[in-house]
């Protein structure tokens, strides 16, 4: 049986986050591919919204691009911060739900 390895630990946590980024990239390309399938064949399509129309797929393509770009990015720049050894949960309000609120601060 393969030793098990903790999963709390900064390389870890970076795969695990380089793979989402992955995995999100594949499924942002899998739907721009499938609306560019959808504008070769249909290209007449249009929406209308408060009176103006558009074509449909190249804005949604163009949308699901972008959309997936953001996604990733965030994702990778999250494995890297990982990678460089710095908690993503440090300076959260509250470390578990059962953890009480901290004291008001005060002046």
């Amino acid at each position: 049986m393969p030793q098990r390895t903790d999963s709390s630990s900064p390389t870890t946590a970076a795969r695990l986050l380089k793979g989402a980024a992955l995995v999100f990239s594949m499924l942002g390309g899998g739907m721009a591919a499938w609306g560019v399938d959808k504008w070769v064949r249909y290209p007449e399509a249009r929406a209308s919204q408060f009176g103006f129309e558009a074509p449909l797929w190249p804005a949604f393509t163009l949308f699901v691009l972008a959309a997936t770009a953001v996604g990733v990015r965030f994702l990778w720049i999250a494995a890297g911060r990982v990678e460089d050894g710095e908690d993503l949960f440090a300076q959260r309000h509250r470390r578990r739900r059962s953890d009480p609120p901290p004291p008001p601060e005060s002046e």
